[in-house]
């Protein structure tokens, strides 16, 4: 049996497969690309599809168009996976559980069954999350504007700016020496960067101390490897962890 399992975000899809217990993260894929070619298409799926499982927090109009591209591709109705109050070991802190992200829900999820210790899930992409979890309870967090959003914020309102948010930069110049920028897109480009990664170093650094722990921090998201480099804390680096929690999920369900 051949499971599908789609992560789908504002700009990409991430994918996994589960096949006899075997499970194996495929990578993002465009939604554009997705919309104009065709779900089956792009994913270039080999053998036969029995089930498909999503979580989302892409716009409904888009969601309900991949729906119905699995239907007439696989014909198969797809099962949507949502946050819950309490599932496998982990509860939320959210008085209304349902305002929680499904994605951040997942890769807590994710990251409670890998670790069985004080977690901080950093989810860096079109919005920075930060949340904790100790002992099974979620006990909060932070959403702040990831790289794309902040650098395309400056873009739409200040004159005379042009849009930088998908530009790449490195930390250093070309000598590898001189951290200020002398151009304005480097100066964007940089400042974000600092900002995002400064956020993430104060509060992990906040929490340790006022949760007198140490907490295990899990890095996930498709913009996680542009700040990685100037973290302070060690962490560990996971492309697929919403994907992971959602099989996580599944597997649950399946021996209920």
């Amino acid at each position: 049996m051949s499971k599908v399992f789609l992560d789908i975000g504002n700009s990409f899809v991430k994918w996994s497969t589960v096949d006899s217990d075997y499970y194996e993260f495929h990578g993002s894929v465009s939604l554009d690309d997705i919309i104009e070619n065709g779900l089956a298409s792009v994913l270039e799926l080999d053998g036969k599809v029995d089930a498909v499982f999503f979580s989302s927090v892409a716009d409904k109009s888009h969601v309900d168009l991949l729906k119905t591209m699995i239907q007439d591709e696989w014909q198969l109705l797809p099962h949507q996976l949502t946050s819950q109050q309490s599932c496998l070991g982990l509860t939320t802190g959210y008085k209304d559980f349902a305002a929680l992200g499904d994605d951040r829900w997942f890769a807590m999820l994710g990251a409670i069954e890998s670790f069985k210790q004080p977690v901080i899930v950093i989810d860096a992409g079109t919005a920075l999350t930060i949340d904790a979890i100790v002992d099974g309870q979620h006990q909060g967090g932070f959403i702040v504007p990831g790289l794309y959003s902040m650098r395309q914020s400056l873009s739409l309102a200040t004159a005379d700016l042009d849009d930088y948010s998908q530009t790449e930069i490195s930390v250093l110049d070309d000598n590898g020496t001189n951290l200020l920028a002398t151009d304005t897109s480097s100066a964007i480009l940089g400042g974000t960067l600092y900002m995002a990664a400064a956020f993430v170093n104060q509060i992990v650094a906040d929490l340790n101390l006022q949760l007198e722990t140490q907490f295990k921090v899990l890095l996930t998201g498709g913009e996680a490897s542009k700040i990685s480099s100037l973290l302070d804390m060690e962490f560990e680096l996971f492309n697929d962890l919403v994907l992971q929690g959602m099989v996580f999920v599944e597997e649950s369900i399946k021996k209920a």
